[in-house]
Formats: structure tokens, sequence, C-alpha cells
């Protein structure tokens, strides 16, 4: 009797480190799927954006232009704007600079930035006190929480409850069954 309670005992621990151990792994691998997703989704948007503002350089400019007209009310100070671009895009500006001048009314400066980006822009007025990162690389960072959520859209958390549960109830039954086929072993002694 004591080494059927002791099997029993043994066999349903050795279920449930089981049970804990494979939902556990599920979760991690699930997550190191999210995540992933999400860091591929990540590098093909940055591709595309790049061949797109490649292939169509004027219609990028432009929309940089609109970007920095819609912060300038936020910077145009008495202050010194810096704004910061990448290589191509600081060489554009260099050779059309006073596009970037009539954008404001106070001094302007317009420098590459250290850091070489897909596009976009920082602004900083002298001093840094004031600063804007309008960068595509932030832009897309800005947005990853708004990407994982509708990976987890996708990817439905009531779809993974299923199969926890059924798991669950896959080692429910299997301590069951050692519970029956002890009690035949009992009645086979006898």
């Amino acid at each position: 009797m004591k080494l059927k309670s002791h099997l029993i005992e043994s066999y349903e621990q050795f279920l449930n480190q089981s049970l804990s151990s494979t939902l556990l792994k599920g979760k991690e691998t699930l997550l190191s799927l999210k995540n992933r997703l999400i860091k591929e989704l990540k590098l093909n948007l940055y591709i595309l954006i790049k061949e797109r503002i490649e292939n169509n350089y004027s219609d990028y400019i432009a929309y940089l232009l609109k970007s920095i007209q819609n912060v300038k009310f936020a910077i145009d100070k008495p202050q010194e704007i810096e704004l910061k671009f990448n290589s191509k895009d600081y060489k554009y500006f260099i050779k059309n600079f006073d596009i970037i001048v009539n954008l404001f009314k106070n001094p302007v400066e317009i420098n590459k930035d250290q850091h070489d980006f897909i596009g976009g822009f920082k602004i900083s007025l002298t001093g840094g006190f004031i600063s804007y990162d309008y960068t595509i690389d932030n832009l897309i960072d800005k947005k990853s929480s708004f990407i994982q959520m509708e990976i987890s859209k996708i990817i439905n958390d009531a779809e993974i409850k299923g199969i926890e549960k059924e798991f669950e109830n896959f080692i429910q039954n299997q301590k069951e069954k050692i519970s029956e086929y002890l009690r035949y072993y009992e009645q086979i002694q006898f």
C-alpha cells in the first residue's frame, strides 16, 4: 500500500513537472517567435522604405520638407536651429540650402549626423534644450508597440490557452490511468 502511494505520488510529481516545463517552454518559444517576427518585420520595413526613398527621392524630399514645416512652429525660436540629416540628404540640402533657410525666420544650420540612418532628420535648438528625432528609424521604433499588438492579435492567445488546456487534460488523464493501473495490479495480487 505504501509502495502504491509512493508510486502514484512520484508519477504525479513527474507529470506536474512535465506540464510546467512544457508550458514554460511553449511560452518561451512563442515569445521568441513573436520577437523574431517583429525583428524581421522591422528589417523588411527598413529595406522597403530605403528602396522607396531611392526609387522616388523627389517625393521623399517633399515628405522631409513637409515634416520640417509641421514642426517649425515648435522650434522656430530666436536661437539657432540645427537640422541633422543622413549623408545623402545632407549633400542634397547643402546644394539646396535656400530651401531650408526659407522655411525659417531664424538662423538655420544643417549638419551630417554622426550616425547614418535611413532617412528623416533630427532638429535641435542651439544649446540642445529642445530636440526632435524624426528619423525613419525612430519612427519605426515608436510604432514597434503597435506592431507587437498586431502580431499578438494574429497569434491568438485563446488558441494558446486551448493548447495549454488540452495538455493539462492529457496530464490529468495520465494521472487517472496510473491510478487505474495500480488498482488493476492490486486486484491481480490477491
